[in-house]
């Protein structure tokens, strides 16, 4: 509606078929649907970054700096 014809809707998030259909009549354009079609149960999940370069990052809303996970195991530190 401002004349940004290339800008494109991206959405993401706990999308299913039914939600997709409501979001696409309203205009979006891209649907990030991984964790729907990547499960036999939907589960959804962020994938947040928390360091780079050794500098504790984070966006608003979240810790920034690598939290213990006795559960992971460093495969190689790039």
């Amino acid at each position: 509606m401002a004349g940004f014809n290339s800008v494109k809707i991206v959405v993401s998030g706990g999308l299913n078929p039914e939600r997709i259909k409501v979001l696409a009549e309203a205009g979006a354009d891209v649907f990030g649907v991984g964790s729907y079609i990547a499960h036999a149960i939907p589960m959804d999940m962020t994938m947040d970054l928390k360091e780079v370069n050794d500098k504790p990052i984070a966006k608003r809303g979240r810790f920034p700096g690598k939290i213990a996970n006795n559960k992971l195991k460093v495969i190689k530190n790039i």
